[in-house]
């Protein structure tokens, strides 16, 4: 019976119940399908295929994070009903595209960053001032703690 006055804009949003009527196998399926959306989305795009020429990197690329998260979002958003979903995930348009920076970095930019890395280690502010004036501060380092993750922070290690 208390009132609430805290501002509720500024409040956590909840983006996932799970409590949601959906079994675990639904889910995974609909994650499935969301991968395959995704997959065909790059597969349309042109700019996707020039940097994923092939099926199998889109098909990774589409598996990343940020796919899944558009999935998971636009389940709940939907009130967890499938079809809504799905309908939502390929809209009158086309499927929707989601990319994450991994995919917004050109090979020569990753390979400036790498140098820049080299030169300058973590600080971010001179690797962008010197080497990506282009890029934002946030982009570098959300690239980074994603570059962290290939194969190509492992060789260098």
């Amino acid at each position: 019976g208390e009132s609430d006055n805290r501002n509720q804009q500024k409040m956590e949003m909840k983006v996932w119940d799970p409590d949601n009527p959906l079994t675990d196998r639904q889910i995974d399926q609909f994650l499935v399908v969301a991968r395959a959306v995704g997959t065909f989305a790059r597969a349309l795009d042109c700019s996707s295929s020039i940097r994923q020429p092939s099926l199998h990197m889109s098909a990774a690329a589409a598996s990343r994070d940020i796919t899944l998260f558009h999935a998971m979002d636009t389940l709940q958003r939907n009130g967890y009903d499938l079809a809504k979903a799905m309908s939502t995930l390929v809209p009158q348009g086309g499927p929707v595209l989601c990319r994450d920076e991994m995919e917004e970095w050109s090979a020569s930019e990753a390979m400036l960053f790498e140098e820049a890395l080299e030169k300058y280690g973590k600080d971010f502010n001179d690797i962008r001032q010197d080497f990506l004036p282009w890029k934002s501060l946030a982009s570098i380092v959300q690239f980074y703690y994603m570059w962290k993750t290939t194969d190509r922070y492992i060789q260098q290690v």
